[in-house]
């Protein structure tokens, strides 16, 4: 049986707004921050099976010798998330206690948000790659 009705509008008719944009990205910050907690507290568990072994100390040595790109930018990348995601938490904290609620302030803090986690992210990049 066929019902004559019009189906709900998808996601590609809607324009991306900033505000929804922003929430993603910050949903998907705190899940690449979880899974980098998780993986860091697994990964040295594994470790610790052998560490008097020479091949353990050998791959380590050869994985940050010949990859020392991939961790690098790992790093900067978490270091991006986690400047993003808290900057923006800072903002839904203002949101909670009632501040930056008319839209064009919301607008104007996203913004100004976005211009401090590039901030942070810069200058911890530098002064981790300066000191």
């Amino acid at each position: 049986m066929k019902i004559n009705r019009p189906l709900s509008p998808h996601l590609t008719i809607y324009k991306p707004q900033l505000t929804s944009t922003f929430s993603i990205f910050h949903r998907i910050s705190g899940a690449f921050l979880a899974s980098m907690v998780f993986f860091s507290i697994l990964f040295p568990k594994i470790g610790d099976l052998n560490l008097t072994s020479y091949y353990l100390y050998r791959y380590a040595f050869s994985f940050t010798f010949y990859f020392h790109w991939l961790i690098s930018s790992v790093v900067n990348f978490s270091l991006l998330a986690l400047c993003y995601h808290m900057s923006n938490g800072i903002r839904h904290l203002l949101w909670d206690l009632g501040f930056f609620l008319e839209l064009s302030k919301v607008y104007t803090s996203g913004i100004i948000m976005l211009f401090c986690a590039a901030f942070l992210a810069v200058s911890n990049i530098i002064r981790f790659y300066f000191s």
